[in-house]
């Protein structure tokens, strides 16, 4: 054989590398191979010696001698190719990793292969399949307009991105940067025409704005605090603005007059929406606010009235909660809210009224975005979250399924953008779809906007340029290439979403004070403006063409009236206070600068209602007051007349009340804002000046004049209007209204897109559930579900903010009542003491496998019979881990204790990061999970009581100690894990001896189980301790005796037919087979079955899980959909007392005595503190020590749905209630005292039986 040409040094070391890299991968043989050829061929790199003499070596000698070459060298090698070639020579396709590309995608490619040929003029002419010809993506500059206008000339046809390239859109440039407000203005919106522009203010004013030369036409006042959103309808005829005053008011666009004030919000409102849904005459305001409701607001088309009471849902399922964000699909038939309870809630417009159909949890932290696509051809929605992950949802089979984009994601090659570790903890703040669908933007705190494919989630550019947070994402309205984002850096950008690349840039610099912060952007409906608006009070408008009518106007714009102060009714409806009129009958105000200046008389014509004014109608009146510095300054104080004078009492109140105002600023002392109070003069008239002016929110400048804020101050009043003014002023149109024929055409358009949503709906809904992917997670039910992902937190309790909208029975005293009208999320309480994590209950007395002791909470002391006498309590005093009063009635206890608090032992590794918010107080992940606190008795999850007779499954709790693991939720310690501890079979019957919570995060239920003798079922003297929560997609590891017998006795065979509850209905299947679920265990009858459904899907399933169906079942009328379960079949599954375990009565008798003495304590006031769970927005840390709360109403509430399976069980959770102040209380305060008493009353009035 002819002996092979001797390698270069470069092919010897890649013949090298390529064994190598065969070596760590599956190929192992081909490797071993290769190695012989290797050395047969002599194609290994030879050895110098010291004298430069060269000698034969193995491949093992190679590979000792190359130490620092990994086995995946040559794979390393090959993917920093791509990213360094693409310096020099970009891909036609960015960010594609292959080495198998051609042209312009080949590794081999040379500067030559990217140029692109020139078309001629005949190539656009020709039509693809019936459509212009597609530029190749190597393509450069934008073709010829000439060709491409001559090329639709001969087809009819062009493409809108030859006609108009993104490129054009350099040409927008800002028209002016107007100062209209006091304060940061959040909110802008154009109206559906696009020829006005409105605005929202932290100076609590709405102004009204042209677009097309940027007149100031109106301003709404009527609001006390900060606008926090805006909406017009899609009629065009109303603007309604929520704000943190908890109103949200609705102005007729034509005439500005108001047209309703809608007052169903305990705390801000903070997001506002009309919905496109067109029902008859039917339309539909909502409004969301910081109290966690939702409103909808009903009101008619034609009369344009709303309703006073709103269909409200009031979702806050822990104090605390707020609804951020909602957006409406394009139909208007759905709506999706965002809230820091990390849930996602779905209703429906489709049915007679609105409806909640989903709670998605699949989030771990606040959603603080949320955006329906803009087309009705599917059900998506986009969220996005502080957890760093934003999802596409789109409704299918029953469920809302989710693609998760994870912002950690880096783009490859050239694109990977310096600087993407910047932030450690990365969270989404904005979302944003293009106007196809075709892609998802989002923006991450780590100031990079990423672009998704919103099919697959592909991640597709990272956009860099911002320098800080991105709060705005605003897609072209018709344009799908076109983005806009703006931060609070500054900068505000236009993206070409296609290319990736950016458009333009403007930074918005402000003379003498730095730049602004953008707010919030939009674009006109047209396309041809955009306006924003920035921390200072502007209004910047950005456009095409020239901007001559904009320099016909001021750079600052104000109303003399602006900032009057205002009286209201008991409707919420205003007045201004010095004319006794509604604002919007007011005659036309002067034109005045940010200092109350008047502007010259050719800049007053630009107010409406003054165009054809005589010059000296123009000239204001002038009058000089005194301003907070002393200086006497010169303010328009508007045309008196002569039939109108003052009081002498009206000088004297605005006198004092300013000098009062001067005194507390000198003083340092901030002027508060009281509501209005009247007080009655001779007449009735006389009201108390300024107490209802706007707040002095984020003034522009400080230690200078407010100027126009403090214009209300003037002694004379305003000039009043006649009749005749009254009547030229009301017919203005300060809106139009759409033309009929585009309101009609865009009408249908909603109308139709309205019915597709609910067609696609209608049809998920009767498909069967997929198995695999997170289902909805609403269960209104008591239902099992055997594949939950995750669980509604909502709890089921009625906490101390809630009692005013949920009242069940129990009495409330004058102090809850007060104290739930004011625990609104604005007022919640910041916690600053360092809080304890551990629990007060005693330590568990032995962790041994020999003990038959029990905690101090089991009432299991005998081994027979049933214990109806409380146990003994702990004789030693536990230390106080944390001594704050946690009721209503010792708040003057909880002062004065901090000093006493010391550091707890920990009873496990906590995370040291996350555990507090940003205000100071816990995160979220301290609060009791829904699973411990439910009310209502479910079989799955399951809530261990004391007495249970469970059967314990080793294989389920070696997968949650797994699941534990991998999630790094806690740390276990598998040395105190019970089979590492003693010898135990894959299932153990056992009983439940003791019950006691730890603190989270995560809370954890520890429970000591005795071994129960199979035959005898008296307890053997032995037992063990696990820990465990409620985790998603871990299936319960314990199962009751009582369920798990009845399984055993069906006695499934192959072929037989079962039914099961999967959110709340039946679904149907056949057994295929048995075997075990894992061969190490054969005895186990966990998951031991496998199952066809009838939409031919497999699984595994427990017997238990699986339920007969009974004769003369109803069969779903397709094959594969379920049948709804009725209330009287879930009843029937659940736990069936056994005899003795309520005394001598049945569990109904008992229920029902102890519900009467439980209403009968808490008409007593000691129980007052004890009636219902503490408020965590007013005792924020309580839920830091206490990890089981409990109270009067949720144990009544309890015994009414039958939730305890013996007298036992409601025995310990009373004990709890004291157990629960002792820990968060010093032991001698009056509050434990108490909670002692109504303890010991309750038990003994439980074990009385007589």
């Amino acid at each position: 054989m002819a002996t092979a040409a001797a390698p270069t040094q470069l092919e010897a070391e890649l013949y090298y590398l390529i064994a190598r890299f065969l070596q760590s991968g599956p190929c192992r043989k081909s490797a071993q191979v290769l190695v012989e050829e290797l050395e047969a061929h002599q194609l290994i790199p030879r050895r110098l010696d010291w004298q430069g003499k060269e000698h034969r070596r193995s491949f093992e000698d190679l590979v000792a001698a190359n130490t620092h070459i990994p086995p995946d060298y040559l794979l390393k090698i090959c993917e920093r190719i791509g990213p360094l070639l693409d310096k020099e020579i970009p891909q036609s396709v960015l960010g594609v990793q292959t080495l198998l590309g051609v042209g312009r995608q080949s590794l081999l490619r040379a500067a030559k292969d990217c140029r692109h040929t020139l078309w001629k003029g005949s190539a656009f002419a020709a039509l693809h399949r019936g459509r212009p010809p597609e530029l190749p993506v190597n393509y450069g500059k934008p073709p010829n307009v000439v060709n491409i206008i001559s090329a639709k000339q001969l087809t009819g046809y062009g493409r809108f991105n030859h006609l108009f390239p993104s490129s054009n859109y350099q040409h927008m440039k800002m028209h002016k940067r107007i100062l209209g407000h006091l304060s940061s203005v959040y909110c802008v919106a154009f109206d559906r025409s696009g020829r006005r522009i409105f605005t929202g203010s932290d100076d609590c004013l709405v102004k009204i704005w042209a677009t097309d030369d940027g007149r100031l036409l109106s301003t709404l006042r009527g609001h006390s605090a900060e606008i926090s959103d805006m909406a017009v309808n899609y009629e065009n005829t109303l603007l309604a603005a929520g704000s943190c005053d908890k109103v949200v008011r609705v102005w007729c666009l034509r005439t500005c007059a108001p047209v309703a004030v809608l007052q169903g919000h305990s705390a801000s409102i903070t997001s506002i929406q009309f919905s496109p849904a067109r029902k008859g005459i039917t339309r539909y305001l909502t409004s969301t606010g910081a109290d966690g409701a939702i409103c909808f607001w009903q009101w008619h088309a034609n009369t344009i009235k709303f309703k006073d009471r709103p269909v409200k849902f009031a979702e806050r399922s822990r104090p605390g909660v707020q609804i951020s964000c909602s957006s409406f699909s394009s139909g208007g038939m759905f709506i999706a809210t965002g809230s820091t309870d990390h849930v996602i809630r779905m209703y429906y417009l489709g049915s007679e009224s609105p409806e909640k159909i989903a709670e998605l949890e699949s989030h771990t932290d606040k959603v603080v975005a949320v955006q329906f696509c803009n087309n009705g051809d599917s059900l998506r929605f986009v969220s996005g979250s502080r957890d760093g992950t934003a999802r596409i949802w789109q409704y299918q089979q029953q469920e809302w399924k989710s693609i998760v984009l994870d912002m950690a994601t880096k783009m490859t090659g050239n694109n990977l953008v310096s600087g993407e570790d910047k932030v450690t903890k990365l969270k989404v703040t904005m979302v944003a779809w293009d106007r196809y669908d075709t892609t998802v933007i989002t923006a991450v705190n780590n100031f990079l906007l990423k672009v998704w494919n919103s099919t697959t989630g592909q991640l597709l550019h990272s956009l860099s340029g911002h320098d800080d947070e991105v709060f705005v994402l605003e897609a072209h309205p018709f344009d799908q290439r076109i983005m806009l984002s703006a931060g609070h850096d500054g900068n505000i950008f236009v993206w070409d979403l296609d290319k990736g690349t950016k458009i333009r840039n403007y930074f918005n610099m402000i003379e003498g004070q730095g730049h602004g912060a953008v707010f919030d952007c939009k674009f006109s409906p047209d396309g041809q403006h955009f306006a924003c608006t920035d921390s200072h009070g502007h209004l910047l408008l950005f456009g095409f063409g020239c901007n001559k009518y904009y320099e016909k106007i001021p750079d600052q714009m104000f109303f003399h009236t602006d900032y009057r102060p205002l009286i209201r009714d008991a409707n919420n409806y205003v007045l201004d206070e010095q004319t006794q009129q509604a604002p919007h009958l007011m005659p036309p105000p002067f034109l005045v600068d940010v200092d109350g200046n008047p502007h010259p008389t050719r800049y007053q014509r630009l107010v409406p209602g003054r165009e054809n004014c005589k010059d000296e109608q123009l000239i204001p009146q002038l009058g000089y007051v005194a301003n907070g510095d002393g200086e006497v300054i010169e303010q328009v104080i508007g045309q008196q007349t002569n039939d109108q004078d003052e009081s002498i009492l009206d000088g004297m109140i605005r006198e004092l009340q300013r000098e009062q105002d001067l005194r507390r600023m000198n003083d340092g002392e901030a002027i508060p804002n009281p509501p209005y109070s009247r007080s009655h003069s001779i007449n009735g008239a006389l009201r108390s000046p300024g107490l209802d002016s706007p707040p002095n929110v984020g003034l522009r400048r400080s230690g200078q004049i407010e100027g126009v804020r403090q214009m209300h101050l003037n002694a004379p009043r305003s000039q009043m209007a006649t009749e005749r003014d009254l009547m030229a002023w009301s017919r203005r149109v300060v809106v139009n209204e759409l033309h009929p024929g585009v309101s009609r055409v865009q009408e249908e358009c909603r109308a139709v897109k309205g019915d597709m949503e609910v067609n696609l709906y209608t049809v998920e809904k009767k498909r069967k559930p997929s198995h695999t992917l997170q289902r909805s997670d609403y269960q209104p039910g008591s239902g099992r579900s055997l594949r939950r992902n995750q669980r509604k937190r909502q709890h089921a309790y009625q906490t101390r903010s809630t009692i005013e909208h949920n009242q069940q029975g129990a009495s409330q005293n004058a102090r809850t009542k007060e104290e739930s009208e004011s625990s609104s999320e604005e007022d919640e309480t910041v916690g600053t003491s360092d809080a304890s994590v551990d629990d007060a209950v005693a330590v568990w007395q032995s962790e041994s496998s020999s003990s038959d002791s029990s905690s101090e909470y089991s009432d299991w002391t005998a081994d027979a019979g049933i214990n109806l006498q409380p146990p003994k309590r702990q004789t030693r005093q536990a230390t106080r881990k944390i001594c704050s009063s946690s009721e209503d009635e010792n708040m003057k206890e909880a002062k004065g204790l901090e000093e006493k608090r010391r550091k707890p032992k920990q009873t496990r590794k906590k995370k040291q990061s996350g555990l507090l918010s940003m205000e100071g107080e816990p995160s979220e992940e301290w609060f009791a999970p829904q699973w411990i606190l439910d009310t209502i008795p479910r079989r799955s999850p399951f809530v261990p009581q004391m007495g249970d007779e469970i059967i314990y499954f080793r294989q389920g709790h070696e997968a949650y100690v797994r699941a534990v693991r991998k999630a790094k939720i806690y740390n276990v310690n598998m040395q105190k894990q019970p089979w590492n501890k003693m010898e135990l079979r894959e299932q153990e019957l056992v009983k439940t001896v003791g019950i006691k919570y730890e603190v989270g995060p995560p809370t954890l239920c520890c429970l000591k189980l005795a071994f129960l003798d199979p035959i005898s079922g008296k307890m053997t003297g032995d037992s063990f301790s696990i820990k465990y929560h409620d985790m998603p997609d871990v299936i319960d590891f314990l199962v009751l005796h009582q369920f798990y017998n009845e399984a055993k006795e069906r006695n499934w065979q192959i072929g037989d037919r079962f039914r099961s509850i999967i959110d709340d209905a039946w679904w149907f299947g056949t057994v295929e087979s048995q075997q075990p679920f894992q061969a190490e265990y054969p005895d186990s009858s966990f998951q031991c079955y496998s199952v066809h459904w009838d939409n031919n899907e497999r699984e595994k399933m427990s017997p238990w899980d699986m339920e007969p169906v009974p004769e003369g079942t109803a069969y779903p009328d397709e094959v594969g959909a379920g049948v709804p379960v009725s209330p009287e079949e879930l009843t029937s599954l659940l736990y069936k007392p056994q005899e003795g375990e309520w005394g001598a009565h049945s569990r109904d008798e008992e229920c029902e005595r102890v519900i009467r003495g439980i209403d009968y304590l808490l008409t007593l006031d000691i129980s007052n503190p004890f009636a219902v769970p503490v408020d965590l927005s007013a005792y924020p840390m309580y839920c830091t020590v206490v990890a089981y709360p409990t109270d009067l109403t949720t144990i009544r509430r309890r015994l009414e749905n039958r939730f305890y399976r013996r007298i036992s069980a409601l025995m310990w959770e009373v004990r709890y209630i004291e157990h629960n102040a002792r820990t968060f209380n010093e032991p001698d305060s009056p509050i434990v005292k108490a909670a002692k008493i109504v303890t010991d009353v309750l038990l003994r009035y439980i074990g009385w039986q007589k």
